[in-house]
């Protein structure tokens, strides 16, 4: 029997728990709803830094990569390209991959210029089972068109047609030192030559990506946007096949990179959707050209933060979120953007990384895996309403596009957490009602132990383990190949009762349920 002080500890135990649970019910159309939009299989995406290219050419890379495409129905679509991109000139007597000539920091930067010899261009020929989007060089500091019609042909040929997801023309156009109409007329010429030379016809010719346009791009040199460039006469041919602009959740340097910053920042629907509002004027502003809108360049942070921040389980709870939100506006494709020295990549391939100085896979990574086995094959997605507000608790749910019934509901706990605080860990207990229909439930985790400021197994030991359905990837135990710590699959099978699921979600934390 317990004593009196036992009872009241537990008592007061059971008390803080409680006030540290919250309850909602949140109602699930057992149909798709009108407002559900249809989500590519290739929506997910990654992309590599053009010079940085050499870097991923590893069987490492090729096994992370593999790992997440494993699960679309789609070929995973990479992008090469970036700021790099328009600077890099391919010199086909250089015996090296690369060769830094210039810059604020070679060979590390995204700024830097780089010679490219012909052995750049095996890196086309890894990730056989994905498709590639290449970058037309079309700067205004090394542009020339003997330059781009050499780099695209190289990688053309590495790649092979059916490899080619798309051509984009150019990166950033608005920090350019010309303006709109000058942009389009150098894309024009390209998209000429480059039908000309691999005599493309019909809707094969429809493969140039528009556009590129950095994150506020309005802010930038020239007012410069999705409308412009298509009011200026880009598709005049008929030639694109997709418009892009470019994403970073946070993209100048915060005063703290501490656990206040990322709950108002990076782990805020709230901070996500108004980052959103412009990408959907620019859809609105394109609309009528019929052609898909994506984000080529996406990051949680442009710069500055710590690991544990931008690159950290925090970012993965950001990542899944901002994604999902994406979809749920039509926006077609997220490709997230991978660098050595980038502190909010999903993984470095190599020993180059200046803050890592080895390969790694890094806790954002789950999230990547979460959002593909989410889209998963021939659905619809619409982003719930919720009562009490959604700034730090979302729901998503994916409709079946042939048969309109509910497949399964993504649930995102912002609230952040973190060990560090010692704070209890609170929860969110989520009644569902999705209906008759529904005769079983399956829920999935996406979750760390640590918390927020978990940065994986390779950076950070057993202690700061991240997993999604309890699978991880490391460099040091799997090569990016993904095992599961328990050796299986880690899934909860909930009871449904009268039409109604109850699951917990704790704080910092991310679920999908699956239905039958």
């Amino acid at each position: 029997m317990l004593s009196p002080i036992a009872i009241s500890i537990l008592f007061a135990a059971l008390v803080k728990a409680q006030n540290h649970t919250h309850h909602r019910t949140i109602h699930i159309p057992s149909s798709a709803p009108d407002s559900a939009v249809a989500v590519p299989e290739d929506f997910f995406s990654f992309g590599f830094e053009s010079a940085f290219l050499p870097n991923f050419n590893n069987d490492f890379s090729d096994n992370v990569v593999n790992s997440v495409g494993s699960r679309m129905s789609k070929p995973l679509i990479i992008r090469i390209g970036g700021t790099g991109g328009d600077l890099v000139l391919v010199n086909d007597d250089l015996k090296n991959a690369t060769k830094c000539i210039a810059g604020p920091s070679c060979p590390k930067s995204s700024k830097d210029t780089f010679e490219l010899g012909p052995a750049y261009f095996d890196g086309f020929k890894r990730f056989q089972k994905a498709a590639m989007t290449i970058q037309a060089p079309i700067g205004d500091k090394n542009y020339t068109m003997e330059n781009t019609m050499a780099y695209i042909r190289h990688a053309w040929e590495a790649l092979g047609q059916d490899r080619v997801a798309a051509i984009a023309l150019g990166n950033e156009p608005n920090f350019y030192d010309y303006g709109v109409q000058e942009y389009v007329n150098r894309a024009l010429n390209i998209m000429g030559n480059v039908t000309e030379e691999f005599n493309l016809k019909g809707d094969a010719a429809k493969i140039f990506q528009a556009g590129e346009i950095s994150d506020k791009g309005s802010a930038t040199n020239h007012p410069f946007g999705l409308a412009d460039v298509f009011k200026s006469g880009i598709n005049k041919n008929g030639g694109i096949k997709s418009a892009a602009e470019h994403y970073y959740q946070v993209g100048k340097k915060l005063s703290a990179w501490d656990s206040k910053a990322m709950q108002s920042t990076i782990m805020n629907h709230s901070y996500i959707l108004e980052h959103l509002a412009p990408y959907e004027q620019a859809m609105s502003d394109i609309k009528n050209q019929d052609v898909p809108f994506v984000l080529s360049e996406v990051g949680s942070v442009l710069g500055g933060a710590p690991i544990k921040f931008s690159g950290g389980f925090g970012a993965a709870m950001w990542a899944v979120d901002m994604h999902l939100a994406a979809m749920a506006r039509g926006i077609q494709r997220v490709t997230n953007t991978e660098r050595p020295e980038a502190a909010h990549a999903f993984w470095v391939p190599d020993t180059t990384g200046p803050l890592t100085k080895r390969p790694v896979v890094q806790g954002v990574f789950p999230a990547a895996p979460f959002i593909a086995d989410f889209v998963g094959k021939d659905g619809k997605v619409v982003e719930i309403p919720l009562k009490g507000g959604n700034e730090l608790f979302t729901a998503y749910a994916m409709y079946n596009q042939q048969t309109s019934k509910v497949d399964k509901v993504a649930l995102i706990n912002l609230k952040q957490w973190d060990e560090s605080s010692k704070a209890h860990r609170g929860s969110a207990t989520i009644t569902l009602n999705v209906g008759n229909d529904v005769k079983s439930a399956i829920v999935q985790r996406m979750k760390s132990r640590k918390g927020s400021s978990a940065v994986g197994f390779d950076l950070g030991g057993a202690g700061e383990n991240v997993t999604w359905a309890g699978e991880q990837w490391t460099y040091a135990v799997d090569q990016g190949k993904g095992h599961f710590i328990d050796g299986h699959k880690v899934e909860e099978q909930v009871k449904v009762n009268n039409g109604k699921v109850v699951v917990h979600v704790p704080d910092t934390e991310a679920v999908i349920v699956f239905f039958n």
